[in-house]
């Protein structure tokens, strides 16, 4: 009932599924659901951390789907299979290598000239 009210102030509502992997794949169903896509995303990595802390795959996928009226849109997901793919480009998808830590660019400091030196 609540949600109706939701969709009826014009707000979507932001559902977690847990997915299990498989052929055909199967929606286990609703684990959270919020006006707050934030709060979604949170909640999602929140999940993982209690149920697979290590990422070996005891949860293997999760999905947010956006729900306007009628309308329904997966906007975030977590697949354990191709998150641990090794073939992926992540330089090519991040614009930088997101297995190393990042260091930073070093630079000198410019100190400036005064009239005295």
């Amino acid at each position: 009932m609540a949600g109706h009210l939701r969709h009826a102030a014009g707000r979507p509502l932001y559902e977690v599924h847990e997915i299990l992997e498989g052929e055909p794949a199967l929606d286990l169903g609703v684990r959270f659901e919020t006006v707050d896509f934030g709060a979604a995303v949170d909640f999602a990595f929140d999940f993982l951390d209690r149920r697979d802390p290590r990422r070996e795959g005891s949860v293997s996928a999760l999905e947010i789907i956006r729900v306007e009226g009628s309308q329904r849109e997966s906007v975030w997901s977590y697949d354990h299979s191709r998150s641990h793919d090794p073939s992926r480009n992540t330089v090519g998808v991040w614009g930088f290598d997101v297995t190393r830590r990042w260091q930073g660019a070093y630079r000198t400091p410019v100190r400036p000239k005064t009239a005295y030196s």
